[in-house]
């Protein structure tokens, strides 16, 4: 069984306006695409309702100088407070991380292994935005959160201290897997149709924030990052989005 993990924590103890869209097309995607109620988790810091689903509520946890190393931290708490179930694979992934075709747990291939995990395409770096992990991964998230506590003031530490684990055998080799970029499919790949080719097609998880731009070789690849992804106006020239889910996005209003 498969748990449908995402967390947003906040000094404000509220969602930035962004991220109750992104939050509310989550669950709306993960619901049309057969999740059940019970499999989504998603954790932070106040009182969230929608759609029947409540949040659930951790401690005051923000961010470890790098907001986006937050998650090691709650995970750990998930871990600590009994609530990582034994028989489940659990599928964390950024709010800005879609499913934009259903994943289907016994191709991921993940039996006999801990931690599930993917790179950024071109290069061997972790990109933490969407991973997948089980129970008995607890010991490692604990020696995780340890280094990302070591170096808490470095941007993307989370990436940066598990690269640094796995580049020094400090976690055992046997107990991860490399995943392909179709469960991480993010930007920076798109202007390489090489990446795009390699990916397992359809693509699984889509990974962009709807309005940003990003410069690469100075030369910019799209208006927005939803140019790109819902109407084709990058390099690959054709929509990365399935039917479905530009349809979600267009009735949270983003076209």
């Amino acid at each position: 069984m498969m748990k449908n993990l995402f967390l947003y924590t906040s000094p404000n103890r509220c969602l930035d306006k962004e991220s109750e869209v992104l939050l509310k097309i989550q669950i709306d995607n993960s619901l049309e695409l057969g999740w059940r109620k019970e499999d989504l988790l998603f954790v932070t810091n106040f009182d969230y309702r929608y759609r029947g689903m409540k949040a659930l509520v951790v401690g005051d946890f923000y961010h470890l100088g790098d907001k986006t190393s937050n998650k090691v931290l709650v995970i750990n708490e998930l871990f600590n407070l009994g609530l990582i179930e034994k028989e489940c694979l659990y599928w964390y992934h950024d709010l800005d991380a879609y499913e934009n075709n259903k994943i289907v747990e016994k191709e991921l291939g993940l039996d006999g292994v801990d931690l599930g995990l993917t790179n950024y395409g071109y290069k061997t770096h972790w990109n933490c935005g969407s991973l997948f992990f089980n129970f008995r991964a607890k010991d490692i998230f604990a020696l995780w959160l340890k280094k990302v506590l070591q170096r808490r003031k470095r941007s993307r530490v989370d990436e940066k201290a598990l690269k640094f684990l796995t580049d020094h055998g400090l976690i055992d080799k046997r107990r991860y897997k490399t995943l392909g970029t179709t469960y991480n499919f993010q930007y920076l790949y798109l202007p390489r149709h090489y990446y795009y080719d390699k990916a397992e097609k359809p693509l699984h998880v889509l990974h962009f924030h709807p309005d940003w731009t990003k410069k690469q070789d100075n030369r910019l690849y799209g208006e927005t990052m939803l140019d790109v992804y819902m109407y084709g106006k990058g390099k690959l020239s054709f929509p990365l989005m399935s039917e479905r889910l530009i349809r979600i996005f267009n009735e949270h209003g983003i076209f």
